[in-house]
């Protein structure tokens, strides 16, 4: 699953903290021990607000989706606490790039730190971690750490695809030699990096990071490259533990310095 979608980037900064005169004083007494709280999400929110697209240097489009927003507080003594939101992004890996972008509606944030990832190729599993920061809390999914779905079980994929935001649910077929979800279902460009559902729940068990290209039996992997090529069943997806090898969701106290 490659995210070869162009788009135009806005480059405003609304709604991501950069450069106010809030964050300045942030960095002058981020020195002193940060307060933190994670923000859960209600029940009542939407899934969707912890979606959006994540633009890569200007020139392609994949899906990134809020796995936890950390409220850290500076400031002490007569100063006025100033209260930030660390923001964490998990996308697939193959999206990594120069510029990053979190898109959500018409609100732009800067991304501005890696946190950890794994590459695409044959040792790696395709996933990465990232932060922007807020003013306010944004909606989480719940990764949903050692639930492995069963062979039927229906699961869905959020993304965007051709520019639109996409919802498809399919049985899982199985499992790879990898360890990766073959999901029945039809994934596209832009799709790489959307959370992959428990149907009917918040709870995240896998990250969209392959389609199957529909190509003739026996065709050269260049084939796509000179003809048209679709796409057909299944998808893969890389399941949500494996974050845990890039970063410590059971503590998630180590701070990040705001921009």
């Amino acid at each position: 699953m490659r995210c070869g979608l162009r788009t135009h980037l806005d480059r405003s900064r609304r709604g991501s903290p950069r450069g106010s005169g809030l964050l300045l004083l942030a960095l002058a007494i981020m020195a002193m021990t940060p307060q933190h709280t994670t923000q859960a999400a209600g029940p009542e929110a939407s899934i969707l607000s912890a979606i959006g697209r994540l633009i890569v240097d200007d020139s392609r489009m994949c899906t990134g989706f809020v796995v936890r927003s950390i409220r850290r507080q500076f400031g002490s003594g007569y100063s006025s606490p100033v209260v930030v939101y660390e923001n964490w992004l998990a996308t697939a890996g193959h999206c990594r790039g120069e510029e990053m972008i979190f898109r959500q509606g018409g609100t732009n944030h800067e991304i501005v730190r890696i946190i950890g990832y794994s590459s695409a190729d044959t040792s790696g599993f395709d996933i990465m971690l990232l932060v922007f920061f807020t003013y306010l809390p944004i909606t989480a999914l719940e990764p949903a750490f050692g639930e492995y779905p069963r062979i039927g079980d229906k699961l869905m994929l959020v993304g965007y695809g051709h520019n639109a935001l996409m919802m498809r649910v399919g049985p899982l077929r199985g499992y790879d030699d990898r360890g990766h979800m073959e999901i029945e279902g039809y994934a596209s460009a832009g799709n790489s990096g959307g959370p992959v559902l428990i149907a009917g729940t918040r709870r995240v068990v896998g990250i969209g990071i392959e389609t199957t290209v529909d190509r003739p039996q026996g065709a050269s992997s260049l084939y796509c490259l000179v003809a048209p090529c679709g796409v057909k069943p299944p998808y893969v997806a890389a399941h949500i533990d494996r974050f845990l090898g890039v970063a410590n969701f059971r503590d998630a106290a180590t701070a990040t310095t705001p921009p």
